[in-house]
């Protein structure tokens, strides 16, 4: 469905991935406080309840009551020694939902298979704050503690968690002795007894090649980069996996049941499959909608309606703002002109 998007969106940080620091005052203090201990405790329940879920949609018997998006419980703060943190599980429900409506899905194969997914992606999530929660606060540097630091940055160099260098590729290498051999050959042509215009001449016979030569080179590096082949089949958690006339019409079935905040998301990926399955990016499950729009700066009249259609999807969904039929159908009309184009 949406899982990585909503595990990008939603800042993994410390501790236990517990979402940004939130002010005491406003609607936060509604929240019901707990301690690390029982945050740990909650943790381990929810684990629980993904396995269950998890092992039921495996063999294709899910439940309502076994994948019920209310077993995440509400949201919650925990109160660690850095301060308060919200415990937000919007992202849970979100697969717990889907996982309940794969088996009345279209295409059921293809709907469970991403139902799996996203529960996978869930139960690592939970395990991922449980290991954050139990792990001890960074120490703060405290001024002429110096060989503390020191130590503590020896002990992380001897450890290797960390990405090691790597010697530059023979591509890399060819790359750097052309910009060298460019370099030495723009300082030979500088003048020295000869006129200025003859030196301007001797500079463009230069450039204007070698410009030519890097503009291409580039171009192939990004080809690569991006893996653009026309004959990859996407990922199955990626939004084209499904397509858009699927989304849309899981969209229209929330509306219908007066769901407008889950109907409106549907409809934005809707659009982000129709706009995939063009090839006019390559699948990618970790793109967040604002790296979305960047990549249609060469489509500006799509990207006007993709704008829109954003700015409604994260009004509602990430806003938590009130939605209602009148987005619902404005979000219909702006996918239509997308999918006409």
């Amino acid at each position: 469905m949406i899982k990585r998007i909503l595990l990008g969106v939603l800042a993994l940080g410390l501790p236990c991935t517990l979402g940004r620091a939130i002010p005491t005052t406003g609607a936060s203090t509604s929240l019901r406080q707990i301690s690390p201990d029982e945050c740990k405790q909650e943790l381990d329940g929810l684990r629980m309840v993904v396995e269950a879920c998890a092992q039921e949609l495996q063999q294709r018997t899910t439940a309502p009551k076994a994948c019920d998006p209310s077993l995440s419980g509400p949201d919650e703060i925990v109160l660690t020694g850095s301060g308060k943190r919200r415990l937000q599980y919007d992202w849970l429900r979100d697969s717990l939902r889907q996982a309940a409506a794969a088996e009345n899905a279209k295409h059921e194969q293809n709907a469970i298979s991403n139902a799996s997914s996203g529960l996978s992606d869930a139960r690592a999530r939970l395990e991922q704050m449980t290991q954050e929660l139990a792990s001890p606060p960074v120490s703060v540097y405290v001024p002429g503690n110096v060989a503390n630091v020191r130590r503590q940055l020896d002990a992380i160099l001897e450890s290797g968690d960390y990405p090691q260098a790597k010697p530059p590729s023979y591509l890399e290498r060819i790359w750097n002795e052309f910009v060298r051999w460019l370099l030495r050959s723009m300082v030979e042509a500088m003048p020295s007894s000869s006129s200025s215009a003859t030196y301007l001449l001797e500079l463009a016979v230069i450039a204007i090649p070698c410009g030519l030569l890097i503009w291409w080179f580039i171009r192939r590096l990004q080809v690569q980069r991006l893996g653009l082949l026309r004959d990859s089949a996407p990922h199955s958690s990626t939004p084209s996996a499904l397509a858009w006339q699927e989304w849309l019409e899981q969209g229209q079935k929330l509306s219908r049941e007066g769901r407008w905040r889950e109907a409106i998301h549907h409809v934005y990926w809707a659009a982000i499959s129709c706009l995939e399955s063009r090839r006019l990016w390559p699948a990618d499950r970790t793109r967040t909608p604002r790296e979305y729009l960047g990549l249609l700066s060469e489509n500006p009249a799509t990207r006007a309606d993709l704008f829109s259609l954003t700015k409604s999807f994260e009004h509602s969904w990430y806003g938590e703002l009130p939605a209602g039929e009148k987005d619902f159908v404005e979000a219909c009309g702006m996918l239509e002109r997308i999918a006409a184009r």
